[in-house]
């Protein structure tokens, strides 16, 4: 049902839109000369779980180029 209700949120747009006199404002308080430094520190945990997830798939083949000596013996 929860997923539901999120599917169709998202197809409806408009119900958290602002309207056309605060629209102006709602973008000027977003697009500030900050937006670029705030995009980057909400998207950098997205950038990490895929780093940590890329890691732990690719690990034997990394295993290899961190500790060739290592994993030569074993």
């Amino acid at each position: 049902m929860k997923l539901l209700l999120s599917l169709l949120a998202t197809l409806l747009p408009g119900w958290a839109g602002a309207c056309t006199w605060c629209r102006p404002r709602v973008r000027a308080g977003i697009y500030t000369p900050a937006y670029p430094a705030n995009l980057l520190l909400v998207l950098l945990p997205v950038a990490v779980l895929l780093a940590l997830g890329l890691g732990l798939f690719y690990w034997d083949k990394l295993r290899l180029y961190i500790a060739p000596a290592r994993a030569a013996r074993s």
